[in-house]
């Protein structure tokens, strides 16, 4: 499995009770939505691995995974940190002029005055938009918003924003 094929929705975190189950950290925009993709590849020994859990549960602030073959909370700590994906064919296809966060990363940042404010990093939540992190000369602050983004092309692997080099 080539990891280019994969978009990483989660990673395992400790281990959850005696019975070999495991904290899930979902990066689905709901945390319980990485349940539904089946199955998921986890990388061990630098191996992406198919992988299949045996019952899952939500708690309150957590999800949890029962693992195969797997009985106690020591079994169940060698997946600690272990990164989830998934084929990104499973994922559900988006309306045009929408992006999942992955595809941005890396674009170029140019206003509408041609100047290049460096690449996007990473993007954020801020509750009211999403934000660009974009790293260059400086890092600045991009919001996503239609006011602001101009054009989206990630073939030329450019994003057209209005916004000067000079706003934090």
């Amino acid at each position: 499995m080539n990891s280019v094929d994969l978009m990483e929705v989660g990673r395992f975190g400790r281990a959850f009770g005696i019975s070999g189950w495991i904290k899930v950290i979902s990066l689905t925009t709901t945390k319980e939505s990485i349940l539904e993709f089946e199955p998921w590849f986890i990388k061990k020994n630098n191996v992406w691995e198919e992988f299949y859990f045996e019952d899952c549960k939500e708690r309150a602030n957590s999800i949890i995974v029962k693992l195969p073959n797997c009985s106690s909370p020591e079994q169940a700590s060698q997946f600690t940190n272990i990164e989830i994906a998934i084929k990104r064919e499973q994922l559900p296809e988006l309306k045009d002029g929408e992006y999942y966060w992955d595809e941005l990363i890396g674009l170029e940042v140019i206003n509408k005055d041609n100047v290049v404010l460096g690449a996007v990093q990473s993007l954020m939540e801020t509750g009211s938009n999403d934000v660009l992190v974009v790293v260059g000369e400086k890092r600045i602050l991009v919001p996503y918003t239609s006011e602001v983004i101009v054009n989206v092309d990630p073939i030329k692997k450019i994003i057209r924003v209005d916004w000067e080099k000079d706003y934090l």
